[in-house]
């Protein structure tokens, strides 16, 4: 298999689109209530809400496919052992 579909597995594996949006999820609710309520202003807004995950998750697809691009550029000149380690890469999330 390429090293991007190695990449890509990899990525799945560590579930890295769902971490990303609960990172990016954190900065949005930080910058949208700097205060430290627990509150958030938005929470009676179902729609925004709404609005606010979707947003969210666009911004994680879009980040997982970079990092799965220049992860995949980076292993092109990456030492023999990290390509090695990329090999064992199970097939399925289920597998780890």
């Amino acid at each position: 298999m390429s090293d991007s579909g190695s990449v890509a597995r990899l990525l799945v594996t560590v579930y890295a689109r769902e971490r990303l949006e609960d990172v990016i999820r954190g900065v949005a609710e930080d910058a949208l209530s700097p205060s430290m309520a627990d509150d958030e202003p938005w929470n009676a807004e179902a729609s925004f809400d709404d609005d606010l995950a979707r947003a969210v998750q666009d911004i994680a697809a879009s980040a997982n496919l970079l990092l799965a691009e220049r992860l995949s550029e980076l292993l092109e000149t990456a030492p023999p052992s990290v390509r090695g380690r990329m090999s064992s890469v199970p097939r399925y999330p289920e597998q780890a």
